[in-house]
Order: C-alpha cells, then structure tokens, then sequence
C-alpha cells in the first residue's frame, strides 16, 4: 500500500509546491472549463439507460447515470474524471512495487511523474476515453494480480473490469489481445511457469469478458449494427493518405509521454530490459494500429491514452536525478498548460474567429440563451449544441434537425419526423447561412430574433407545414444509407430507424 507519511517528506518544499499547484490548477479547469458538447451528449445518454448507443458501447452513460443519482452537478460528473488520474497514478506504484520488484522511492516518483504530467492534466473531462482507462487500468492490474497469485477472486475482478473496458470504447480490443498474446508467448516459452490452474484462470476471465461482448453483439443485431457501422465504416470513409498524419502522431506521443523522459529512457535503454514486459504487450498493440490508421487519418489526442498510462512504468528505470527532473519538466509544462488554458477560456470572444466565435455563446453563457428558448419541442441543427443546452435547460425536448453527420445520432431514437408532418417547427439558427438548410421543408416561415448573448444574435426559426415526404427523401434515406444499412455478410435483426420510417423497402 502507499504510505503517504513515509513517502511524502521525500518531496521539498518547491516540490510540494509544485504538485499542490498542479493538482489546484487541475480543480479548478474542473470547474471553469465550459460543458463540452461530447460531455454534454453523454451525461444525456446517462439520463436515459439502455443497453447501448449509437456511437460506442454503453459504459460512459451507465457510469453518468449512476452519479446523476446522487447529483446532476458539471464538476460532480467530472470528479470521476479526477479520480481516474488519481487510480492511475496509485496503480502505477502499486503494479511497480508488486510485480516490478522496483523500489518504493522509485515507485513512488513514477507515480508524481504521472500525476503532474498533461496526460494526467487531460483528466478533467468525463468522456468514454476517461470509462476506458479507468476499468483497463483496474484490468490490467488484477489481471497481473491474478497471475502472480493464482487468485480466483483477482481473475474475476480483472475479467469483469476488462470487460466493462470493452462496453467503454473498442480500443479496448487491442488490449485483451496483448495480454492473451503475453500469456500465449511465455507459456509456450516458458510452460513450467504458468501451471494449469493459470489456464483456469484465464479461461475465467476469458469467459467473463465474453459475456461483455456478447451483450454488446447483441445490442448491434437489435440496432442496425450502430456501433460497429460508426466505428469501422462511417469514420473511415473520409479517408486520405497523408505524410502529415503519422507525424502528427508520433508527435502527439512524445509530448504525452514527454521528450525528456523519452531521451532519458534512451539513455538507459539498457535498463529497460529489467522491468515486465506486461506493459509493453498491452500498450504496443493499439500504439502500432494507430500508428497504421495515422497514414490515412488524423489520430485524436485522447485515442492512445489507453497504452500511454502504462508506458510511463518506464520510467522506473530512471535514476532518481533523472526522476526528479522529469517530475519538474512534466509539472512545469502542465501547469503552463493550465495557465495559458484558462486565460484563454477567459478571453474565448476575444481569439475565436468565424463559427466558432458565433457557436461559443451556447457553451460560455447557455443559461442566457436557455430563457429564451420557447417551451414547445425545439430543433438545432446539430448534436453539440443539442446536448449542451439539454443539458443546461433542465429539457428533454431539444433534437436535431437535417443533420447528415455520421456524429451524434443518438437523438435519432428519440424523434420520430413523420408526428411532425404538416405541422409547425421551432428551429435555433446560429448563423444566416443556416436558413437555406432548413426553409425548403417548410411552406413558409418566420423568423424571430434572439436577445444577443455574448454579442451574438440568434435566430428562432419558425416553420409551417413541415414538408415531411421531402424531408424523409432528402435527410433520413440518405442517413440511413450512409449509417444504418449493414453490409449482406452481417446477421439481419431489427433497425428502429428503418422500420419507423420504412426504409430500404
């Protein structure tokens, strides 16, 4: 266990400086970053339970919901955030002391490495990518657990936890097939080592992680496929090689990883070689396929923060001088981060330019916007700002309206158009050039403009007689070609969307 008494005056003074301003600035992005939209979409998948999403498995929107019981507060929902860092950090010394055989002191620096590191600083938002590298972190280290100590009750918790980390994004793929391949490697290897009862052990947590993804293919075979048509067709479709993708790439790694620890672990290199190889194996995978998907796509910031946690036991190779530079290096960083992060959310209207300086009042000042909205069922015109403002309005009826984006269709469970044909429609319109998106289905219409907020004028859209034939031919044949129609070779079940509005007929 961590002994925060013995380990704690290891720190001077500038040191515990540094860490408690970290760890303040780290609370207060917590409160003063503005909701974000992907956050927003999913705490409202947290408001209304169901066995999976459009977009990614569940996970995320049970964790939501379990906490909406106990509040519906931003910085609530964003403490799970925080904590994951928190669990990382302790994991990281844990699994080093335990398994690594690595002394405590060292142990204990890896952990303050992490911690104040901008990896560790990018846990301030609740996402699907911070459900992922909470219950693969927790995975990976009962899984160790329960091979090192032969532990039935540890094969169950690593079983269950890597497969709660597959419900969160399927990233998570990548890493139970480095841990199967660690144990497939060293027992044919090395049989003598892994006894019988490992296999059992194994076949445990095998089959537990089975049930996850069972329930998960048959979500898919009752939704049209929608999680796997987002994530391996529709994202991929816009595909285009360039040079400037990889590079970005591995850019991106150096700075999560940090250039200085990567060029002191090039001076130890040698070192390497006396720590596990576990991480290596359940890291490298995902790592390498991004690596692939880089040369044809731009690779986000937050998609190998499932292998960079676990790579930065690394660095318990580094003597303690090199430890505490690096501690220094990653605090001073991140808290230039954080400063530079927060003047520029104080003085958003002043650097953003074009849309995004017309969309910002929707995230800096929603509640300005929210007493203006009309009481009836309201329209946007994009899954952002429909989630954003459902979510600061207290409402459940804001949807999206003409949106062919492979984004945010969650929504399209929620609304049925064909109610709405003939009738009247509230539209918000953040631009003007958004009026020739949604005047032709309507047989007239009115505009009604909005008190500014942040030195914005909005528009309230107000349509007559909603052309719904047209509509249905125009947005929702198109989308449901483009997002709901599985390939032949995939089984047949049901698909909402195609029945209710009798598609693909």
């Amino acid at each position: 266990m961590l002994n925060l008494k013995n380990a704690l005056p290891s720190l001077s003074i500038a040191q515990l400086s540094a860490l408690m301003l970290f760890t303040a600035l780290k609370l207060v992005l917590l409160w003063q970053v503005p909701l974000t939209g992907d956050e927003a979409y999913f705490i409202v998948w947290g408001q209304q339970l169901a066995s999976g999403y459009y977009d990614h498995p569940p996970a995320v929107g049970w964790i939501l919901g379990l906490m909406s019981l106990l509040s519906e507060d931003l910085v609530w929902y964003r403490s799970f955030a925080f904590a994951t860092s928190l669990v990382v950090a302790y994991l990281l010394y844990q699994w080093l002391c335990l398994f690594a055989e690595v002394e405590r002191d060292k142990a204990f620096w890896v952990a303050m490495i992490f911690w104040v590191s901008p990896v560790s600083l990018m846990f301030v938002l609740t996402a699907n990518d911070t459900v992922l590298v909470f219950f693969a972190a927790l995975g990976f280290y009962w899984f160790s657990r329960a091979l090192k100590e032969v532990s039935t009750l540890f094969a169950v918790l690593a079983g269950l936890t890597l497969g709660m980390a597959f419900l969160s994004k399927y990233f998570a793929v990548f890493l139970l097939l480095g841990l199967l391949f660690y144990v497939l490697y060293f027992t044919l290897r090395k049989p003598s080592d892994h006894p019988l009862v490992n296999w059992r052990l194994m076949t445990l947590m095998i089959a537990l992680v089975v049930l996850f993804v069972a329930q998960n293919l048959w979500f898919n075979y009752q939704h049209c496929w929608n999680n796997i048509l987002f994530n391996f067709f529709s994202r991929t479709q816009d595909s285009s090689l360039g040079w400037n993708y990889p590079l970005s790439y591995l850019l991106m790694l150096v700075l999560m990883l940090s250039p200085l620890g990567l060029y002191y672990l090039y001076r130890q290199r040698s070192e390497l070689r006396r720590l596990p190889v576990l991480p290596w194996y359940s890291s490298l995978p995902l790592l390498l396929v991004l690596l692939l998907v880089s040369l044809s796509n731009q690779v986000g910031l937050h998609w190998p923060l499932i292998s960079v946690v676990w790579l930065y036991a690394a660095y318990a190779v580094l003597n303690e001088r090199q430890q505490i530079r690096l501690f220094w290096f990653n605090a001073l960083l991140s808290i230039l981060a954080a400063i530079t992060l927060l003047f520029l959310l104080a003085n958003a209207m002043d650097f953003l330019k074009g849309t995004a300086k017309l969309r910002a009042p929707l995230y800096l000042e929603p509640q300005a916007l929210c007493q203006q909205l009309p009481p009836d069922t309201l329209f946007t015109l994009g899954y952002s700002s429909q989630a954003t403002l459902s979510q600061h309005c207290r409402r459940t009826d804001l949807h999206v309206f003409a949106s062919t984006s492979k984004f945010g269709r969650e929504d399209d469970k929620r609304i049925n158009f064909a109610d709405f044909a003939g009738r009247q429609m509230r539209i918000l319109l953040v631009k003007s050039s958004d009026l020739q998106l949604v005047t032709p289905y309507f047989q007239n219409y009115r505009l009604k403009p909005l008190r500014k907020v942040a030195g914005q004028t909005y528009m309230l859209f107000i349509g007559e007689d909603f052309n719904y034939r047209l509509y249905r031919e125009k947005i929702l044949e198109p989308v449901y070609r483009n997002y709901y129609l599985p390939p032949e070779w995939l089984p047949q079940g049901h698909c909402g969307f195609k029945e209710k509005y009798q598609l693909g007929n």
